[in-house]
């Protein structure tokens, strides 16, 4: 750390339509082939207007994503990890995403993810989204069966 921290010079990156540019200036040298330093960066995607664009990154093995912000909905479809998607709103409490995906016919759909267990970027001012009604669940009437009278035994005089 004090080598890296020992580097004259500083990295200044920025994101330039569709790409990174970094720009790397003032570098001794002599401490850099010493020290072998990594510089990555991730893109950071921005809508036409030049907005961030809020993701989500699956970190969980095989994520549902479900109709509304809850386990009570329907799962209607499912994010492999590593998989991304684009986030267009939140649940009120803020533990539920809700994304654009493309569903089994292959059209653009929208669902949700359970928060906690997925990575989000860039989704500090996304607004809470409408959540459809909870579904509710009919409970059919039970009847109780009719008890079925056994015949007592009977038993022949003098058998015996």
């Amino acid at each position: 750390m004090e080598r890296i921290a020992g580097i004259a010079g500083w990295i200044i990156l920025g994101a330039v339509l569709g790409g990174v540019v970094g720009y790397v200036m003032g570098l001794d040298e002599r401490e850099l082939s010493e020290t072998p330093v990594e510089v990555t960066a991730t893109l950071i995607n921005r809508n036409d207007a030049g907005e961030l664009v809020p993701k989500v990154m699956v970190k969980n093995y095989g994520a549902a994503i479900r109709s509304g912000p809850g386990a009570v909905y329907d799962i209607v479809g499912n994010a492999p990890m590593e998989s991304e998607y684009r986030i267009v709103g939140r649940n009120q409490a803020g533990d539920w995403w809700k994304i654009v995906f493309v569903d089994n016919e292959g059209e653009e759909a929208h669902g949700w993810l359970y928060a906690p267990f997925e990575e989000a970027v860039n989704a500090g001012w996304v607004e809470v989204a409408e959540a459809p009604p909870t579904p509710t669940i009919e409970v059919l009437p039970t009847f109780a069966p009719e008890p079925t009278l056994i015949p007592a035994p009977t038993f022949a005089p003098g058998a015996g």
